[in-house]
């Protein structure tokens, strides 16, 4: 039979150790939540780098690395969002800040849906109130699009003393005539 001795002197310095045991968080400092979101920014940062890097590597394999003759068709342009077309049927709303003459009768100041329409080969510009029709007119086909922004418009522009001017635009066609106006 072994018997083994094993002095306690030995052990008990072990255990001195752990005496500061309530201590043992004192030469910590403490992060604040600022410093502690600049971190995992500046870590999120260099992972949107990796994930950028691995695009352009993917994006170089399938377009062959080169750049498009086409401008706007690059491989690292942005796709801008083209607004959908209304359709010619919605028509375009118009203030009538005066009283116009159509066909000799009064259209009453307000507001219109104007909406073009062709037939028989000519071009009307009809105008509508909630959905009863108030006029319809003839106006005169053209290609001029008036410097507008938009395909789809509808203006009124004081021309003389006694006229305006409507012009209006759409996918189908431009048009535009001269009314005149009852004076107040």
């Amino acid at each position: 039979m072994v018997i083994i001795a094993v002095s306690s002197s030995a052990y008990s310095a072990e255990w001195d150790d752990f005496g500061n045991i309530d201590r043992m968080w004192d030469g910590q400092e403490s992060v604040t939540n600022k410093e502690f979101e600049e971190v995992m920014d500046a870590l999120q940062s260099n992972q949107k780098k990796k994930e950028e890097k691995q695009r352009k590597k993917l994006i170089k394999k399938i377009s062959g690395g080169g750049t498009s003759l086409h401008d706007g068709l690059e491989p690292d342009s942005e796709i801008k969002d083209l607004p959908a077309l209304k359709s010619d049927a919605e028509g375009q709303l118009l203030n009538l800040p005066v009283s116009i003459i159509i066909d000799g009768c009064p259209l009453e100041k307000g507001f219109y849906n104007v909406i073009g329409k062709r037939e028989n080969g000519k071009v009307y510009l009809l105008f509508y109130q909630s959905e009863f029709l108030k006029g319809k007119v003839a106006a005169i086909e053209t290609s001029d699009d008036f410097n507008e922004e938009s395909l789809n418009f509808v203006k009124l522009i004081p021309e003389t003393e006694s006229k305006v001017k409507i012009i209006f635009g759409s996918l189908d066609f431009n048009a535009y005539l001269y009314l005149p106006f009852m004076p107040e």
